[in-house]
């Protein structure tokens, strides 16, 4: 059976000649549909640069994004990220169906 994620996973990539780095996020469809709106902003940040071919949607709702920044790209992942997952992590089955009782 397949893992199913809940928080986005990020990674680093260097160019091998050029050194430039590029970050990459994988945001998946649970984690969009709770904080939607809080990676709508963050994306929108003029710190954060990208175009429409580093852009991946997938059919069950997440996407993958290939981002630059001027700063520190752990920096601004943990901007988004760290805020949303700090809090205390709900359970998805009591969250969204508080009146099932499991058996």
């Amino acid at each position: 059976m397949a893992e199913v994620l809940v928080e986005p996973q990020f990674q680093i990539f260097t160019h091998p000649k050029t050194g430039v780095k590029v970050g990459r996020i994988y945001f998946p469809a649970l984690f969009l549909a709770e904080f939607h709106a809080s990676v709508t902003k963050w994306l929108q940040r003029r710190e954060i640069t990208f175009d429409e071919k580093d852009l991946k949607q997938y059919a069950d709702g997440s996407f993958r994004l290939y981002f630059r920044t001027q700063s520190s790209l752990e920096t601004e992942y943990f901007r988004l990220v760290k805020p949303l997952t700090g809090r205390k992590q709900g359970n998805f089955v009591e969250d969204f169906f508080p009146n099932q009782n499991p058996t």
